[in-house]
């Protein structure tokens, strides 16, 4: 008799946390609350109910409830994914400490889930506390060292840290594990001025991808951007084709124009730099050398009024450049 009474509870608490669970997703708060208020009382030690009940008192603004029903899920949770579904709640309720705390936890009861390392800098990065970012990285990378997504996220830390050897080192790394993986070209298009050593590695890295992607505008236009920075007369083949394929990226159209300048044709040249302008308006860079191009050409009203840009975006520029 005893078991039957227990398969009976037990199908009771399945049925109420069933339904509690589906009135949350169809946000039926009212229906969630009730069925999972009995669920937890069906099983009071289960964390899955107290982290829905919670989930469903944070959408009814319930603040004092949802707080205790998300203590009593982190209290009797005890495997890595609940602990990561908690640190999903409390990153969505604008708590990322907590939500570190639960993504160490689940790393704590499961080493070998490179996810929990990613989602932990991940959420470091977006704060941009790129120190604590690669420390977790650095011990999923001690375990997953194949991993494309860790070594890219870590290049992405070393690079917010200004630590511009090992970011080009991890870019690098992370091509050789996935070559079809597009940022760290991205990344590594941006740190040519602090490649030196690496350049020729570089060159053979772009060169591979524009061969291997004759189509895409990125593999002409980074390609492009660097055998211009070599002073090869192949680069306006390069960054013409980017243009051919994607008009609409402005960088390409900087990119040429730039060549252009350095090579004295400079009506072009102010045409590429003004496109690049009308395609992205906040780049100071852009406006600062097409007021020389326009100066070269004899207008210095249009000359003034680039000056005038480029003066303003660099008053008001801040933080650290990303990917454009």
């Amino acid at each position: 008799m005893f078991w039957l009474c227990a398969v009976l509870f037990a199908g009771q608490f399945e049925t109420a946390f069933h339904d509690g669970l589906v009135a949350l997703n169809h946000n039926n708060l009212a229906a969630a609350q009730a069925q999972l208020e009995s669920a937890s009382k069906l099983e009071p030690r289960d964390p899955r109910v107290w982290l829905a009940l919670a989930q469903t008192y944070r959408k009814l603004s319930k603040v004092d409830l949802a707080a205790a029903a998300v203590r009593n899920a982190e209290a009797f949770a005890a495997d890595a994914p609940l602990f990561k579904a908690l640190a999903i709640y409390y990153s969505e309720a604008g708590d990322s400490a907590k939500a570190a705390e639960m993504l160490r936890s689940a790393i704590g009861r499961n080493a070998y889930d490179e996810g929990s390392y990613f989602d932990l800098a991940q959420l470091y990065l977006k704060q941009q506390d790129f120190a604590n970012a690669l420390t977790a990285l650095d011990a999923g990378r001690r375990i997953f060292d194949k991993s494309a997504q860790l070594e890219l996220a870590a290049g992405v830390a070393y690079y917010g840290l200004r630590r511009f050897p090992e970011a080009i080192a991890a870019f690098l790394r992370t091509v050789a594990i996935d070559s079809s993986v597009e940022q760290p070209y991205l990344f590594l298009g941006r740190m040519l001025d602090q490649a030196e050593a690496n350049l020729p590695r570089i060159h053979e890295v772009f060169a591979a991808f524009a061969q291997r992607a004759p189509d895409s505008y990125l593999s002409n236009f980074l390609y492009g951007k660097l055998l211009s920075l070599e002073g090869s007369k192949e680069a306006g083949r390069y960054l013409r084709k980017s243009i051919q394929v994607n008009g609409q990226f402005w960088e390409s159209h900087f990119e040429l124009g730039a060549l252009l300048d350095r090579r004295g044709e400079y009506v072009e040249a102010a045409q590429e730099i003004r496109r690049s302008t009308e395609l992205n308006p906040e780049d100071a860079a852009a406006h600062y050398r097409l007021a020389r191009l326009y100066d070269r050409l004899g207008k210095p009203a249009e000359a003034a009024a680039e000056r005038q840009l480029h003066a303003r975006l660099t008053s008001s520029a801040s933080g650290m450049p990303g990917i454009k």
